[in-house]
This record gives structure tokens, sequence and C-alpha cells, in this order.
């Protein structure tokens, strides 16, 4: 999705940006994600900085709030980039967040060399953010009553092409939301694309959707990503076992939450912007066969 460049920042929220790195010796234009709001490099005298802008009028621009509040509260030992600054100028969010050196995307994939430093973080965020050390967040119901509304939606008429339909029903009326909350920080979007793989380990990005519940729910939405990646549920499941707070996570209630993240998912494939639906798709695919694993 194409987003917004530079230049394209009103005047006085680059003036506003440029004060706190001046002087700003080059701007590289970065993939703004489903947000579709400005990234960017900046190569700043002291070093390189990351920075994303998004007008308020944008239906993202909550997220980035969200993302402000979350940035600013996260302890020293939360394996995350710094919010070097923040400001809301001209109806325009602004974030400027150190930038990661030396960083790719970190792989979930069976061979990948970067698993085990993706469950050490999870493990990280879990035992660091418990309990919520102060930001403001929804609890993660609110999150789950969102995909909740798609899933009912697609289950009330599902369409001929929905595989495993039965599977779904049974898995969706095991959902208990109670037992979803908690006190945790939970980031609550773990994937490939929020992962940055560097030489001091992994680092988690990008805290639009973070919320507040039990802690094991950080892992099982991990699990259908690992799935994605090439992994049968059996070996997700067994990953998952390495983080401490998934040996208490309600069987049941796992099951819920892996039908309604696949529904969703099935919706959006269908129902959703052209661009994002193949993607949503595979994703689905993932999601149907970790409830398919869990209902068999």
């Amino acid at each position: 999705m194409t987003g917004y460049r530079w230049d394209d920042l009103p005047a006085e929220v680059r003036a506003a940006v440029t004060a706190e790195c001046e002087p700003i010796l080059d701007v590289t234009s970065l993939p703004g994600g489903l947000t579709a709001g400005l990234a960017a490099r900046l190569d700043t005298a002291a070093g390189r900085v990351f920075v994303k802008a998004l007008p308020d009028s944008s239906p993202s621009a909550s997220l980035y709030q969200r993302e402000r509040f979350v940035c600013a509260a996260l302890p020293e030992a939360v394996p995350a980039p710094r919010l070097l600054w923040s400001g809301h100028t001209a109806g325009w969010i602004t974030l400027l967040i150190e930038h990661v050196d030396d960083a790719r995307e970190a792989k979930l994939g069976l061979a990948s060399p970067d698993l085990h430093g993706v469950l050490e973080l999870v493990q990280v965020l879990g035992e660091t953010l418990s309990p919520n050390p102060g930001a403001q967040v929804p609890p993660v119901v609110d999150n789950v009553e969102f995909l909740t509304r798609r899933a009912d939606a697609l289950l009330a008429d599902p369409p001929v092409d929905l595989l495993a339909a039965d599977a779904y029903r049974h898995a969706r009326g095991l959902l208990d939301l109670d037992a979803l909350t908690g006190s945790t920080l939970l980031h609550a979007d773990l994937h490939e694309g929020n992962l940055l793989a560097c030489p001091a380990g992994v680092r988690v990005v990008d805290w639009g959707l973070a919320c507040q519940g039990a802690a094991w729910v950080e892992t099982a939405l991990l699990v259908p990503r690992l799935i994605l990646a090439g992994h049968t549920p059996e070996q997700a499941e067994q990953l998952a076992e390495q983080v401490p707070a998934w040996k208490s996570a309600p069987a049941d209630a796992v099951t819920g939450l892996a039908a309604v993240w696949s529904l969703f998912r099935e919706f959006v494939a269908r129902n959703g912007p052209t661009g994002i639906r193949a993607s949503r798709a595979q994703a689905a695919a993932a999601g149907r066969t970790w409830v398919e694993y869990r209902t068999s």
C-alpha cells in the first residue's frame, strides 16, 4: 500500500522533526505497511533514526496513538527500539524511533536461525511486561471481539468455498473471553514483518495493536504464524512449549482463539482490499490447519 513521503508532511511537522535531529543529511522512504503512513529512515549527523507519521484523519491514527503510549512506557529490558520523541503537530501524529542497524526481518521457518531468538523474545516480553508497566491500551477482549464479529458473520452464512466449516463452528463455540483476561501488556501482532534480527538479537517493532491480557495469548497468536512459515501444527505447538506462559493456556480457550483468528482472515480473504486478499487467504489456510489439528 502506498504511503506518504517526507515531502508530503506539513512544513510544521518536518520542522518539528528536524529540530529533534538536526541536521538531516538524507531521507530514505521505506514501506509504510497497511496503515499507509509515512515510514522513513533519516540519516543525521548523529546517526540514523526511524520516523513514522500519519494524519489524524486516517482510520489508523488511533493505532499510532496507541504505539506512542506503549513505546513511552516500555521498560529498558524490553528488546525493542526506543521512542526518541513524539509529537502531535498540524493534525499529524509523529513518532521518532531508534533505528535498528544491520537488521533484517526475522524468519520463522523450519531451519531459521532466528527461531530461538524469537521464542526467547516472547518469553522476555511475558516476564518483563507482567504486569503492564502503565501503557494505555485496551483489553485483549476488545481486539478479539472485533475478530469475532467477522467470524460470526462468516459462519452465519458460510460461503461454499469455506473449508472445515464444522471444525470452525465447534472451535468457535469453545471461545471463553474471560480466559483471555490478564495483566500482561501484549504486542499481539508478532509476525516476520514486526520482528527484526540484528547482531544483538531479535527486536520487536510496531506496537499499534498492543493490548492487555493473559500472558499466554502472545504465544497463541504466534502459533499460526509459525504454521504459515512451514511448521506443522504439532511442530508449532512444540515450539510454543518452550515459552513458560504457554503452559498456563486453557486448551478450549486456545482452540476458540485459533478459530476466530483464522475465520477473521477467511473473511478478509473474501471481502478485504484486493491487494491483501491473497496473503490473508494464506494465513487463513495456516490457521485452518491448526483448528483442524486441535479439533480432530
